[in-house]
């Protein structure tokens, strides 16, 4: 059964690796460290999750359409924070209520998006892999934190040297 699970890893990671090389032609070494990531990540879940197949084959596809709906959210607030950093002093104030106003509005995209989502998983997992699976999501995030900041030390101790 592990091997099931890990060769549907293997293929969930290959087919989210082919799609981020597709949505963005430049920045090869970005695009390479996101395939490495989304790989990782797939890896966590699948572990942590302990799915069966029949669970990883109604999981996956929820999730992956999640991520993408993600990804094209945070596409959208990224616009916005472009606004505001070379700094708030040179936006005329009109145009920061617009801005705020638009940042409360990704916000609330993002809880509707959750929330859409909790209940197509409530409908694949079990309440506990549901359960599990956001749980598993934040230790990984605070897993990669970790490496980051990990890295940026050693970088600074070279630099260092």
């Amino acid at each position: 059964m592990n091997r099931i699970i890990l060769s549907i890893s293997i293929l969930l990671a290959f087919c989210l690796s082919a799609s981020a090389q597709h949505g963005n032609g430049k920045g090869g070494g970005h695009a390479q460290m996101h395939k490495e990531i989304q790989a990782q990540k797939i890896s966590f879940i699948t572990q942590r999750l302990a799915l069966t197949p029949e669970e990883a084959q109604l999981f996956w596809p929820v999730y992956n359409e999640l991520e993408s709906k993600k990804e094209q959210l945070r596409k959208e607030g990224r616009v916005l924070f472009r606004k505001i950093r070379n700094g708030l002093d040179s936006i005329p104030d009109k145009e920061l209520v617009q801005i705020s106003d638009k940042m409360i509005e990704y916000r609330i995209k993002d809880a509707q998006l959750i929330k859409e989502y909790h209940e197509k998983f409530k409908k694949v997992l079990p309440i506990k892999k549901v359960l599990e699976l956001y749980h598993t999501e934040k230790k990984f995030q605070g897993m990669l934190l970790r490496k980051i900041k990990e890295k940026g030390r050693h970088m600074e101790r070279r630099e260092r040297n």
